[in-house]
């Protein structure tokens, strides 16, 4: 008669356990949706960041090779 109640005491256990993994599940799964939000705007401001470089890059090479145009058509001959 006693074995049912320790069969229920049993799953009971059980049970707590996996309800206990499944919240730290939930806390890691968390944490991991924080750091990969975290990266994505990282990764948007490096990217904000490459075109204001690639820009002035651009430009820089446009600017001097206008000054080596006009440098070269005032050349004689």
């Amino acid at each position: 008669m006693s074995e049912p109640i320790t069969q229920a005491q049993d799953h009971d256990r059980r049970i707590g356990r996996l309800e206990a993994i499944a919240e730290q599940l939930n806390y890691r799964l968390d944490t991991l949706e924080r750091s990969v939000a975290e990266l994505s705007r990282r990764i948007d401001a490096l990217n904000s960041r490459m075109y204001w470089l690639l820009g002035i890059q651009v430009a820089t090479l446009i600017s001097m090779g206008s000054l080596l145009f006009s440098i070269l058509s005032k050349l004689p001959g």
